[in-house]
């Protein structure tokens, strides 16, 4: 065990450290990755955590902080002539195409035939609900309200697009002696997303293209949800009663095609689209352990830091978490993300297909920040400017040799 390693972490999740001393922890925990130590010291604050709940409320954020102020790229550095250039077209107020601060950049609304001959509009709050008896109720047309009840449980639609269900003392009774367990599917289409409020208090954004499967009403031990696509979680903190007088966080478990997560009342972000070859978790706030499907490969998070899931290989990184849940704040966020994972994101909330004429184009770097709410021509500004050739046919995007 490197010392030097376990005395800043303790120092870290003491937050105690100096800026100084933060640094080096970043720098030591990448470093060593490998060797098993932050993962042997993580595995003894996990455990901690599920018997005593977080030891320090402010934790979450602390690496985050870190992160802001030492952001370094994760990815393969950007060509300088790539680099300029968008960072050119972000800063480019004087032509009155960008409003640039320190918060966000906002493209302005602007036409150019040459480029796109019809609107297409940016997705909205969009999604259909399956409820456990098969019924499917249309969530965007149905008239706000309470649109449905589950022996016990009220389901209501609010006008700011998201579910809330409301569970009646009866029905929390029931679950701790019923063996049945009810479930319903929310699922968002292509150009949509939907926010839902589970029967435990937890929320969860989803993002387009995504469905979460969940009960009705949780049993006394245990709350599992099945995940496809993107989704944002807040999840509510349970306890369930052991031996004894004794009481313990109760799990929050999300399982998707490829691996599991458990948590214990925390913010996190998984993204597991079927046509992304990786799946990846960020943690916000609290503690997470994924593990992979059909492995005894497992890894615990620290706030700031993401699981990456690639061809049977798990390991862990440090990230800018504000990237990662951007399009929960209903942004794009790219930090030198290549071309075709933009374009596969874009093709998501657009409900747009995109082809390449030339595969190389997919790899090109790009680093920007846009609204959601931008209509797809003027999105596409940002690529056009950089010397990306597109074409748009109906609702397909051609991206030029």
């Amino acid at each position: 065990m490197n010392s030097r390693l376990a005395s800043l972490y303790q120092r870290y999740i003491e937050d105690t450290c100096t800026h100084e001393e933060r640094e080096e922890f970043l720098s030591l925990v990448a470093e060593n990755q490998e060797n098993g130590d932050i993962t042997s010291l993580m595995d003894d604050t996990w455990d901690k955590i599920k018997t005593d709940g977080l030891l320090f409320p402010h934790a979450g954020n602390m690496l985050q902080n870190i992160i802001a102020s030492h952001q370094k790229p994760v990815v393969k550095k950007i060509s300088w002539y790539r680099y300029a250039a968008a960072a050119a077209v972000l800063l480019v107020t004087g032509a009155g195409l960008f409003y640039y601060n320190s918060h966000h950049v906002i493209l302005n609304s602007f036409q150019d035939p040459g480029l796109v001959t019809n609107t297409i509009k940016a997705g909205q709050n969009k999604a259909t609900l399956t409820l456990a008896n098969g019924k499917v109720i249309n969530l965007d047309s149905t008239t706000n309200g309470e649109i449905a009840e589950q022996t016990g449980i009220t389901i209501t639609k609010t006008e700011k697009g998201q579910l809330v269900y409301n569970v009646a003392e009866s029905a929390k009774k029931a679950s701790t002696t019923s063996p049945e367990i009810a479930y319903n599917t929310i699922t968002t289409p292509r150009g949509g997303q939907y926010q839902i409020d589970l029967p435990d208090g937890s929320k969860i954004w989803l993002n387009a293209s995504s469905s979460l499967k969940y009960p009705t009403l949780f049993s006394k031990n245990e709350r599992k949800v099945e995940l496809t696509g993107e989704a944002y979680f807040e999840v509510a903190k349970m306890t369930i009663k052991e031996s004894g007088h004794k009481k313990a966080r109760m799990p929050f478990i999300v399982v998707t095609s490829k691996q599991q997560v458990e948590v214990l009342g925390t913010h996190f972000n998984i993204n597991s689209y079927e046509d992304e070859s990786i799946t990846k978790t960020t943690l916000l706030e609290g503690a997470v352990r994924v593990s992979q499907i059909g492995s005894r490969k497992t890894v615990n998070l620290l706030p700031g830091l993401q699981s990456v899931l690639n061809n049977n290989n798990l390991s862990t990184r440090a990230v800018d978490t504000e990237e990662a849940v951007a399009w929960k704040n209903g942004y794009f966020q790219f930090n030198e993300s290549d071309l075709g994972s933009i374009m596969r994101q874009l093709s998501r909330w657009y409900n747009i297909e995109v082809i390449f004429k030339d595969n190389k184009k997919s790899e090109e770097l790009f680093h920007f920040k846009a609204s959601r709410n931008l209509e797809l021509n003027d999105m596409l500004k940002i690529f056009e400017l950089n010397g990306i050739k597109l074409k748009i046919e109906r609702r397909t995007l051609i991206v030029e040799p």
